[in-house]
């Protein structure tokens, strides 16, 4: 079963260069850490200071009070020059809700012969 979620995260005003470039360069260590943990997608877009992540996993999301992996907790002390964060230094997070999604698996109801 795959989970997924989405959310937006914040940057400071002018860290837009620093956070692509940071995000160029992840870590290898990172990599591996985020594939233990299950994740098979992660994807983040930016519009100026606005970042939406989108990820994909393979077990259930961990409570967000749940502590982050060391190399984790590292990155994020990393980024808590660049972005907006809680007084833990996690990137502050704003869950999305999905409204809809295209699924490859799923038949298509036709609305117009439903009727």
């Amino acid at each position: 079963m795959t989970f997924r979620r989405a959310w937006t995260m914040r940057l400071r005003a002018g860290a837009e260069a620093a956070y692509d470039a940071a995000h160029a360069a992840v870590w290898p260590e990172l990599q591996a850490q985020m594939r233990a943990d299950g994740i098979r997608r992660f994807v983040l877009y930016r519009d100026g200071t606005t970042v939406f992540a989108y990820q994909e996993r393979q077990r259930p999301f961990p409570d967000r009070a749940a502590p982050a992996s060391e190399i984790t907790a590292r990155w994020w002390r990393e980024m808590a020059a660049l972005m907006e964060t809680d007084a833990e230094g996690r990137p502050l997070q704003t869950m999305l809700r999905e409204i809809f999604a295209l699924r490859p698996d799923q038949e298509t109801e036709n609305r117009e012969t439903a009727r």
